[in-house]
Parts: structure tokens; sequence; C-alpha cells
């Protein structure tokens, strides 16, 4: 299993080895060469006309530290508008939401996620509820501080070798982005129910 998480200009991927974790950095998920599952922490299922529901749970389930960190996913049009403005005018039309700054950031890569189709099996993810659902008091300082990372590396510890972790250097890439993808990699080593119960299906798929 792989975790994947989005940087500046690519992606980071990490593997787990049993002792210790495999990390790199791709520019374009068509790059990973890999039949694996892959835990990924960007929207995959885009909305028609509504709020996701895996949206509203993970906000409850993170509440009351990071609950923040997960934002509505945009719909299907909004992704695919040509300005933020009118994203936003969009997306308040149908769901009486606009959508976040944050959110129209990462459109592109949402866009990438959406449209990808090689040998990858994606599944959509969140790094904050991997974190809380192993250690509830992971969560509790922001991944920027150090308090946070430090905590959220103790969680990481109990699983292997950190160091692969804190010495991976890359442009544009920030530590809380690798540990996002290290933690994500994990999703085989313990039992994680979806969230919802029964996950919902784009238009798509």
């Amino acid at each position: 299993m792989i975790g994947i998480d989005g940087t500046k200009d690519g992606w980071i991927t990490a593997k787990y080895t049993g002792s210790s974790w495999e990390i790199d950095f791709y520019e374009k998920l068509t790059e990973i060469e890999s039949n694996e599952i892959a835990l990924i922490d960007i929207p995959l299922g885009l909305p028609e006309d509504e709020l996701r529901e895996c949206d509203r749970e993970a906000r409850k389930f993170l509440t009351p530290e990071r609950h923040y960190s997960i934002f509505n996913c945009p719909i299907r049009k909004a992704v695919y508008a040509d300005t933020y403005e009118e994203a936003c005018d969009i997306n308040e039309k149908q769901t009486g939401k606009r959508i976040s700054k944050q959110s129209w950031n990462i459109v592109p890569k949402i866009k990438e996620a959406d449209s990808y189709n090689g040998s990858l099996r994606l599944k959509e993810s969140h790094p904050e509820v991997f974190f809380k659902s192993l250690d509830s008091e992971s969560v509790k300082e922001s991944k920027n501080s150090e308090e946070g990372l430090e905590a959220r590396l103790n969680v990481l510890r109990q699983f292997g070798d950190v160091s692969t972790v804190k010495k991976f250097e890359k442009k544009n890439v920030s530590m809380d982005d690798v540990i996002d993808a290290v933690v994500l990699s994990l999703g085989s080593e313990f039992e994680m129910k979806p969230i919802p119960l029964k996950p919902e299906v784009d238009s798509q798929g």
C-alpha cells in the first residue's frame, strides 16, 4: 500500500517496508509505476449538486481540534470552472456554500486525480483522521508546529524507524507533507472503517 500527499510541485509517496519507509517525489501521478492500492489525500469523488457526507462526518470525527482541516469538496462543475469567482458562484448556487481559497488552490491536483487512469488503485483518505485514530492526543497541536510534528512522529515510531522520514529533503516539500504520506501508507496495518460506512459514489463511479 502506498500513501500519497500533494505538494506545491507534485506528489510525495511513501511505502511502508515493515520497519521503515521508502519515500519518493513525482511531478505527476502518472509517473508512479505501481498497481497497488494508494491512499491519497485529495478529493476523488466529486459531487454534482450537494455537499459530501464524508466531509461532514470526517469533520465531526476530528472535532474539536482538527475539524477545520477538512473542507467541503467543490462540486464537479465548480472544479472545472475557469476562475475562482465563477467556481464560487456555481458552488453556491447548487449547495448554498462558496468554496474556500484553500479548495481552489488545490483544484489542479483535484483535476489530476479526477482524470487519472493509470494503474494505481486510488482511494481518498485523510492523514489527520489516521493520526487521531491511532492516537487521539497526536492531533492536539497543529502539524505546522514543532510540537505537532513531534507528536505525529511519535505515532509513526510505533511502526518503525522514522529517520528516512526526517531526512527526506526536496524543494517545496515540507515535513508535514512527508508525514501525511507516511501515515497513509499504514492503511493496511490497522483496522479502519470508511467514512461514511457506505461510501458515496460520484457520477464517474
